[in-house]
């Protein structure tokens, strides 16, 4: 079993444990995907390939139940996409319409075609995306967009997502997200790379 799995794992099975947040909970996440399902939905996403973290991450969990995303934030109080939500997000980013973007389309402007979207801020205010690209990476880093910052350079979070979770996972297993503990930022430290690097193209 991968770090990445047994991250994901731990955190499922606290979460089927406890289940008393308020920001997520086990019934409000999707069953995991095959493999051949996920090549399926993203064979359109051609010639840009998912990471292998990325396909991973889908066969553990297809991300929150639609209409559940309140309950749905398990990471970082992000929610957690479906794959669906994500490519749909993700060509809507792509895609500029001048007549019906006007509000957006400074946002859309400074999109990166490379980036695709996994976590979404509940209040719509940006997104965790990981990287996407010609040749299929193992890994990929999890770059925050901030839509208030739209036209600098984001930071990369985590170096992998294998990082993130394991972040996750100890702030789930030492209870940190049910006592509103402080050692919450230094956890995350522990898997991130201090200072954080921005990222360029």
């Amino acid at each position: 079993m991968s770090a990445l799995t047994d991250a994901l794992d731990r955190i499922l099975s606290w979460l089927e444990e406890y289940n008393n947040l308020d920001f997520a909970r086990f019934e409000s996440l999707q069953p995991g995907l095959k493999f051949a399902e996920i090549e399926e939905k993203v064979s359109s996403l051609l010639p840009l390939r998912l990471p292998k973290e990325v396909y991973e991450l889908y066969q553990w969990g297809n991300g929150v139940w639609l209409d559940e995303e309140i309950y749905g934030r398990f990471f970082e109080n992000y929610v957690f996409l479906s794959l669906e939500t994500s490519l749909a997000t993700y060509y809507e980013m792509t895609t500029i319409n001048e007549e019906i973007d006007e509000c957006n389309l400074i946002i859309k402007q400074n999109w990166n075609s490379l980036w695709f979207p996994i976590l979404k801020d509940l209040d719509g205010r940006g997104y965790y995306v990981v990287l996407i690209h010609e040749i299929q990476k193992d890994t990929t880093p999890v770059i925050r967009v901030d839509f208030e910052e739209m036209g600098d350079y984001p930071y990369i979070i985590y170096p992998t997502l294998t990082n993130m979770m394991l972040a996750e996972a100890e702030c789930y297993t030492s209870e940190i997200y049910s006592k509103f503990a402080y050692e919450e930022e230094y956890i995350r430290q522990k898997y991130q790379d201090i200072p954080m690097k921005i990222w360029r193209n």
